[in-house]
């Protein structure tokens, strides 16, 4: 693949993957004021989180290999999987654990850590 149509493509799936980010937090803190008696699971965590997931992957297997950090590949992958099936699990039920949302949010920031930290190798 040319690496002008490479670049492209990891841009464009970038930009859904930073939406994802967005759908996932903002799912977080519309969920933040039933803090106290439980927050619900919002379905816009569960979009978020596969879009995160399936955007990360498309980028992961355009990129070139030298460049990839497979730990930080390997721990976001991880933590998208485990947002994603809590959200799964929890968004239709009437009693969410007081801890789901909680771990989704530390999560997902762990995930955003890992992007700006452990970043592809220049």
């Amino acid at each position: 693949m040319e690496d002008s149509t490479r670049e492209l493509i990891i841009n464009i799936f970038l930009v859904l993957h930073i939406l994802g980010i967005a759908a996932l937090l903002a799912g977080f803190f519309t969920s933040m004021k039933e803090m106290k008696t439980g927050m619900k699971v919002n379905i816009g965590v569960l979009h978020g989180a596969y879009t995160m997931l399936i955007t990360g992957l498309v980028m992961a297997g355009v990129s070139d290999p030298a460049k990839l950090n497979a730990v930080v590949i390997s721990l976001k992958t991880i933590s998208l999987t485990v947002i994603f099936f809590i959200a799964y699990t929890y968004r239709k039920k009437e009693v969410t654990p007081k801890w789901a949302v909680p771990v989704i949010f530390l999560l997902t920031t762990l995930n955003i850590v890992l992007a700006v930290v452990g970043g592809a190798a220049e």
